[in-house]
């Protein structure tokens, strides 16, 4: 009856929050059963009857002697056991050592590293009593596929006078445990994965050669097969007919900079998410997504404020209203972890605003401004097809001084702009920005265009440990929270210090039309490849060891795995060290990356 209990409490609870989150709409009865089986799925249920003995998982150096009838322990390496505890606090063992020295004996520092020893010690001792009936100690030997040794507190125990056997286990081929087709299925992985050592017997020959012919019967019935892992991955190009549906002869194609991104991570990627429109599951809780919704809003609300009252007052205002929207109102309320992601975005909120309280010289004249009509795009392919970039800027600038605009971008992180990964067409929303600038009403081309740049939201962290006077802290948040992106050079006078004008990120006029000439190219080539209908699976690797770790690789679709198919994956294109005495920074850097934008364009 319990388990009865428990689901229908779950269930009562998802009609609760369907009704207020919906209550003044209509909904299909194909969402509301969708939405009410992700809510049942996300449902947490107790599974262990409370008068069934509890299964505790725990950090071993908080066990306690005699504190289980029987204790396995996991993970017993080198690395991890004993723990060395670091010290991470300003002074050093050797400071904390002379302060010591120089102090009454009732006034000492603890010396963490003279500690790690007895505590480390006192924790295996704690470990190896543990247990009251049996006690398991387990040491893999490899994790995360690097090899690691067994932790020395173990070795002891095999050395005399205990001299435990250690037992090392191996896939063997057993049938004991085998008493559904499931089980079956993971023995016979195991064994194909694992190194077996025994000399199978006719009888055990012919027992599993059957065992396998029932098990592919069984998988054939229910429509399923055994994927066979290919040293090569292909793809099928799209039918005439499939592309004709898709992109029409003479309809505009629609990119984003976002989408264009996607496509040079990965090509497939964009046939995953452009082409057949796959999404994640949707679920009612606070994410990434509604995170950035919310400062967006809130900041959206303080600069279309006309008041001239202080700015602390306005952000307040807008931090209330926009709380007690219905979407965030709920959302944030859901549970004590959404309240207090809440009050974390709000402190967000405040640290940034200081940044927006601080921009005399700059006058907001817009806010989520889309682009990408279909009366003007971005350019014209080579059949005439016209190519429309649509996106939307998070804020539209003007200079009180020169009447040159701008762009900003909210970040959740930091994120600047990189001309390595631009030149590969992963890192375009910038230059893209920039030339959306163009098509803004409020855009005069004698006054021209100052920049576009990023704004991290954040509440900024500094580590004492890393300054050296408190003037060192405040520049180090001030920092944190500069404007950071592509400027003008002609035009970086006018901007303040809350804009990081780096020499390698002014532009002159000539190098910023090769900027946006070279985009259009990335736009124009993405494009001729999406008409092809041909979306390679070739995730980008910098370093051709592994795959980037912003590339999607989506694995459980494509079967990619970077052991076998890393000769798949394209290569970053970088500046070819040979042709300079030293690495390029600052100005020299820029230039390099323009040079070889030209090489491209005019091949």
């Amino acid at each position: 009856m319990e388990r009865y209990d428990q689901v229908w409490k779950s269930f009562s609870h998802v009609l609760e929050q369907f009704a207020q989150v919906f209550e003044q709409m209509k909904v299909t009865l194909d969402d509301f059963l969708s939405i009410l089986l992700s809510g049942m799925l996300l449902a947490s249920y107790r599974t262990v009857p409370a008068t069934v003995d509890v299964v505790t998982v725990q950090s071993y150096d908080l066990i306690e002697p005699l504190s289980a009838p029987y204790v396995y322990a996991i993970g017993l390496t080198q690395e991890r056991f004993p723990k060395i505890v670091k010290d991470q606090s300003l002074l050093t063992d050797e400071e904390r050592q002379v302060l010591n020295q120089a102090s009454d004996e009732q006034a000492n520092l603890q010396i963490a590293s003279q500690d790690n020893l007895r505590k480390n010690r006192f924790v295996a001792l704690s470990l190896f009593n543990a247990a009251t009936k049996h006690l398991v100690l387990s040491s893999p030997i490899l994790v995360n596929e690097v090899d690691d040794k067994m932790s020395p507190y173990l070795l002891e125990l095999t050395k005399a006078p205990l001299t435990l056997h250690v037992i090392e286990k191996k896939a063997r081929a057993s049938s004991e445990d085998m008493g559904s087709y499931q089980a079956l299925l993971a023995r016979l992985i195991e064994l194909h994965q694992g190194e077996i050592d025994q000399e199978l017997s006719k009888e055990e020959a012919t027992f599993w050669a059957v065992a396998i012919r029932v098990l592919r019967k069984k998988l054939a019935s229910e429509g399923l097969h055994i994927p066979q892992i290919s040293h090569s991955l292909t793809t099928k190009v799209l039918e005439d007919e499939t592309l004709e549906a898709l992109y029409p002869k003479g309809q505009a194609l629609s990119l984003s900079a976002s989408a264009l991104n996607t496509y040079y991570q990965n090509q497939y990627s964009y046939y995953l998410h452009y082409v057949l429109g796959l999404q994640e599951e949707w679920h009612l809780r606070p994410d990434a997504r509604s995170h950035g919704n919310f400062l967006h809003r809130i900041f959206e609300r303080v600069l279309k404020d006309p008041s001239e009252g202080d700015f602390d007052e306005r952000l307040n205002k807008a931090i209330r209203e926009t709380s007690q929207e219905t979407e965030f109102a709920l959302l944030y309320q859901e549970n004590a972890m959404a309240a207090f992601s809440k009050e974390l975005l709000l402190d967000t909120a405040r640290a940034t605003g200081r940044v927006l309280a601080h921009n005399d010289r700059i006058e907001t004249i817009g806010e989520e401004a889309l682009f990408g009509q279909a009366d003007r795009p971005f350019l014209t392919l080579e059949d005439g097809r016209p190519l429309l970039v649509k996106g939307k800027v998070d804020r539209i600038d003007r200079l009180s001084d020169t009447g040159a605009l701008g762009v900003v971008d909210y970040k959740s992180s930091e994120t600047k702009f990189n001309f390595e990964k631009f030149f590969n067409g992963l890192n375009s929303q910038l230059p893209t920005y920039l030339s959306a600038i163009k098509d803004f009403q409020d855009f005069d081309p004698d006054k021209g265009i100052f920049g576009a740049m990023y704004l991290q939201m954040t509440d900024p962290l500094v580590a004492l440990k890393d300054t050296k006077a408190v003037d060192d802290v405040v520049q180090a948040v001030l920092k944190s929270q500069q404007y950071k992106g592509l400027f003008l050079a002609d035009q970086a006078s006018q901007l303040g210090e809350n804009y990081e004008k780096n020499k390698a990120m002014l532009l002159s006029q000539e190098e910023l039309d090769l900027l946006l000439l070279y985009n259009a190219h990335l736009y124009q080539q993405a494009a001729k490849g999406i008409l092809s209908g041909n979306f390679a699976i070739n995730p980008y690797t910098e370093n051709g060891r592994s795959i980037a770790p912003y590339v999607e690789q989506y694995k459980s679709i494509t079967g990619f795995e970077a052991n076998l198919h890393l000769g798949q994956a394209r290569f970053l294109e970088k500046l070819d060290p040979s042709h300079y005495e030293k690495r390029p920074v600052g100005d020299k850097l820029r230039q390099a990356w323009i040079e070889k934008m030209k090489e491209e364009l005019n091949q």
